[in-house]
């Protein structure tokens, strides 16, 4: 069974706990890529979301991670807003996944 995972702030994601979702509370990119590499090394499926902020420096280990079988990494906008990534990363993710670039399309 895939388990959800967020990476973010601590007091973003605390509260998610109570959802049922793993949290791993990252203040800095330093500990995001430290609780990535602890997910990734558990080898098993999960769908990992991390905040954008975080993510920014993060790009190439984050597609590593999403060419491997059952482990998938989506940006998410924390409470500041979107920078734009998170849409980009969800479009990647979408056409990888069915070959053909559908959110973009008008």
């Amino acid at each position: 069974m895939h388990k959800i995972k967020i990476i973010g702030p601590k007091y973003l994601v605390a509260p998610l706990a109570l959802l049922g979702l793993e949290i791993h509370a990252a203040d800095s990119e330093a500990e995001a890529k430290t609780a990535l590499d602890s997910i990734a090394s558990k080898k098993e499926p999960a769908l990992i979301f991390i905040t954008e902020r975080l993510a920014v420096d993060l790009q190439e280990e984050i597609d590593k991670l999403n060419e491997k079988a059952g482990l998938t990494v989506a940006m998410i906008p924390d409470n500041l807003g979107s920078s734009g990534l998170a849409a980009a990363n969800i479009k990647k993710l979408v056409k990888n996944s069915i070959g053909a670039d559908v959110i973009g399309r008008k």
